[in-house]
């Protein structure tokens, strides 16, 4: 970080008309904002002659915290003129210098005021982006993005007028607690000097000695998986061990207890992407609310996990399955409502196309092997078809709207399971059990057409009975008795779904996959290329990329 200039206290006395009058006559070439500034304070400058003000903002351009793309701001500009601000100044002959330095200054504060809103990525072309999607690919990627307005003309003179625009800066910054971990990982990456790759050769497993083992050991230390040591041993002993588990647990592999070619690949890793990874996870939080309520379901799509909160900590956490790539669970915000015990499930008339149609032309048996019934149309007078033949349905196949409802009765070999949480929404997705518990066990959970199905769904059932409108003994009975029932709940609960790719869990940073590929995109709708610092990696000699 560059050395904050030391400005002299500039008195309200050394305030200039000359340059009063070069605000005055030129104020009319700014932005409607920048002149709604000045008009507030009467056409006088709002930093020549307020020096706290100007110290705060140059300190503030240079801070992580506000600034983490290390973006120009005009900084140069400002460098450039405030020379000029010293006990000898001459306001009289550098009107002009000192009017574009109060000009860069305003546009800089106003800039960034704008950089912790919104980013510097466009996200409408984000959003157009994942439109485009359904006419590309066919995937409906749906993600309700919260678009946040620029700080008042007010909020912006108010905070000058109080001299605390750090309180401004701080009120803007959305998910403080989780912007915060963010920057704390993404200066930690980008200070990790002197990273040298790791050869490839055999698998180690402990008790193994190999001369490559003090140089994964070293690595590992630089990442802060494996203790600081003067010396590193060629033995793959307990220790390395315990650091091999966390860090496949921080980037979601295979826990094998080897030193495979896998983990080589993510320790060579360059880290010029991870750091980009954070950054646009930091970009991200700009379209999520500033605040999640204190008691909120969240499901993380690319961590394949749901947290309950209660007092903004997580009470309650489990696996989840959720959409695969080509049918991706929505983002978005909900309230759940009700639950279904025992739900039946009508299949979607998209899953009926997609899915049961081919599968009825490979089994033709399938509806009766798994409890599904057909009836004609949706109303209440709808009888249900015996006998049903797929040879029905393949007009329809491609388009058409189908005039059979499908049903699989409740049991616990409903695709739903026993337990369906409710929070309507126009995406149909919800919070459910399931009957293939296998899904819930591996590493990449996408697999659903929407929906999100949990590993322990009774955890959750039983944590929400006090908000629901009947005793929990009776949840157990209707539980019991294999027939559907709708409860409502007293008290509703906010429900989110996010896509965050890094984040911090037990005080570690850790990463996912970009399952969906929305990073990638976001990474090429930014404004700028990044310009913060990114280590250098150093190549080994005898480094050789084939192996992998």
């Amino acid at each position: 970080m560059r050395l904050l200039l030391l400005l002299s206290i500039l008195y309200s006395s050394l305030w200039s008309s000359r340059l009063d009058e070069e605000i005055r006559l030129n104020i009319g070439n700014e932005s409607t904002t920048v002149k709604s500034l000045y008009s507030m304070n009467g056409n006088h400058p709002l930093w020549i002659g307020h020096a706290k003000n100007l110290n705060q903002l140059r300190e503030i351009l240079q801070t992580p915290y506000y600034n983490y793309k290390n973006k120009l701001f005009k900084q140069d500009i400002i460098d450039q003129y405030s020379y000029l601000l010293n006990d000898n100044m001459n306001l009289d002959e550098n009107t002009e210098e000192l009017y574009k330095l109060e000009m860069a200054l305003t546009n800089s504060y106003i800039d960034l005021a704008n950089f912790i809103v919104k980013s510097d990525v466009d996200w409408d072309n984000v959003s157009n982006r994942l439109k485009e999607l359904k006419e590309s690919k066919d995937i409906k990627a749906n993600w309700e993005m919260v678009r946040k307005k620029s700080p008042s003309i007010k909020r912006l003179f108010d905070a000058l007028a109080n001299e605390d625009i750090e309180a401004l800066y701080k009120s803007l910054t959305p998910l403080k607690r989780r912007h915060q971990a963010l920057i704390n990982a993404l200066q930690k990456y980008q200070n990790m000097y002197d990273i040298k790759k790791v050869r490839y050769g055999k698998d180690l497993k402990l008790g193994d000695d190999d001369p490559r083992i003090s140089s994964i050991k070293k690595r590992l230390a630089i990442s802060g998986d494996f203790p600081q040591k003067e010396f590193y041993s060629d033995t793959f002993d307990n220790q390395l061990k315990s650091a091999i588990a966390q860090y496949k647990k921080r980037f979601n592999l295979e826990q094998n207890g080897l030193i495979d070619k896998i983990i080589i690949y993510y320790l060579n890793k360059p880290m010029n992407l991870l750091i980009k990874d954070i950054v646009t996870n930091l970009d991200k939080l700009k379209v999520f609310p500033n605040k999640f309520p204190s008691e909120v379901i969240i499901v993380n799509i690319p961590e394949f996990r749901m947290n309950y909160y209660k007092n903004s900590y997580p009470v309650l956490s489990m696996n989840a399955v959720v959409g695969r790539d080509a049918r991706p669970t929505p983002i978005f915000a909900s309230t759940m409502t009700y639950l279904v015990l025992n739900p039946t499930w009508n299949i979607p008339e998209n899953l009926v196309r997609r899915d049961l149609i081919p599968t009825l032309q490979e089994n033709p048996d399938y509806m009766k092997e798994h409890h599904i019934n057909v009836y004609s149309g949706w109303g209440k007078k709808s009888k249900r078809i015996k006998n049903f033949s797929v040879s029905k349905l393949l007009p329809y196949k491609d388009s058409g709207t189908i005039p059979y409802r499908f049903v699989q009765t409740p049991g616990d070999d409903n695709a739903l399971g026993r337990v369906k949480f409710m929070f309507p929404n126009k995406y149909s997705v919800y919070l459910h059990d399931t009957d293939n518990k296998d899904l819930l066990t591996r590493r990449y959970r996408v697999y659903s057409s929407g929906c999100m199905r949990l590993q322990h769904p009774f955890q959750l059932l039983d944590m929400l009975k006090p908000r629901l409108s009947i005793s929990s003994s009776k949840v157990d009975k209707y539980l019991a008795s294999k027939k559907t029932k709708h409860v409502r709940f007293k008290k509703k609960l906010p429900v989110q779904t996010v896509y965050f790719t890094v984040f911090e869990r037990d005080g570690l940073t850790f990463f996912r996959k970009d399952v969906y590929g929305y990073d990638k995109i976001i990474q090429e709708e930014a404004k700028e290329e990044l310009e913060i610092f990114v280590p250098q990696v150093k190549m080994q000699e005898d480094y050789d990329s084939s192996l992998f």
